[in-house]
């Protein structure tokens, strides 16, 4: 299979927290039990407080992505989290409740034109995370505004674009995209997946994408393109 026609495919496809949930959705009393939030910022570093508001003390500060535990959040936009063993704050505008991005510690095996393909990470790039497969390499961002993914020194594309909303819409190298779904459930060989996100595209193709795990399928006019067909541990 020719290289670029795989990885394009694979970007084309391809594009962690037990449920997903958009922002704006977050329940502002006190959670029952804690849950998983991502940095989102689009530069710099995110201040960590002592107390719910800018009058608090910095107590440190935390890169995108970094992934943090948030027990409860504020009717004034603050979360409470866990920082080096202690609980602090930060400003809940700049924490995600959901990621898509590939998990690094996992290799992927995907089944596309009926041959199986193994992916997994071997680190980063300029910023973005490398992953490596049979028949090349692909790189994968997330930030404050969607999930991307591209060819090292190349083009990239937006496989989500955030907040998630149903009907959400953006348009991608002249192909235009719709957020569908973001809570379906979704059955590929590799396992059951919930809170699945749909991606209909212009193009035809249907893309689903699993919290913590990323893509697990896509279909065209009916016919399965490309799926998740395992998920191990490296």
């Amino acid at each position: 299979m020719n290289k670029r026609i795989f990885i394009k495919s694979l970007i084309a496809f391809i594009l962690v927290l037990s449920a997903v949930l958009p922002f704006n959705g977050i329940s502002s009393k006190a959670a029952t039990a804690s849950k998983v939030g991502w940095v989102s910022i689009d530069s710099g570093s995110l201040t960590v407080r002592s107390g719910p508001g800018t009058s608090y003390k910095k107590v440190g500060s935390l890169k995108n992505n970094v992934s943090v535990t948030v027990y409860s959040q504020t009717k004034n936009g603050w979360s409470q989290i866990g920082y080096q063993k202690k609980k602090a704050y930060v400003a809940s505008q700049h924490l995600r409740m959901y990621s898509f991005l590939q998990d690094k510690t996992k290799i992927y095996t995907y089944k596309s034109e009926g041959k199986y393909h193994k992916t997994q990470y071997i680190g980063k790039h300029y910023g973005w995370d490398e992953w490596s497969s049979e028949d090349g390499s692909y790189i994968m961002k997330e930030d404050s505004k969607g999930l991307y993914i591209g060819w090292p020194q190349s083009d990239y594309f937006t496989e989500l674009s955030y907040p998630l909303k149903v009907g959400k819409q953006w348009a991608d190298w002249e192909i235009r995209k719709k957020i569908t779904s973001i809570n379906g459930t979704l059955t590929t060989p590799a396992g059951t997946f919930k809170n699945v996100v749909t991606v209909k595209s212009s193009d035809g193709h249907t893309t689903y994408y699993a919290p913590n795990i990323g893509f697990i399928k896509s279909v065209s006019n009916g016919m399965t393109m490309s799926e998740l067909t395992n998920l191990k541990k490296k």
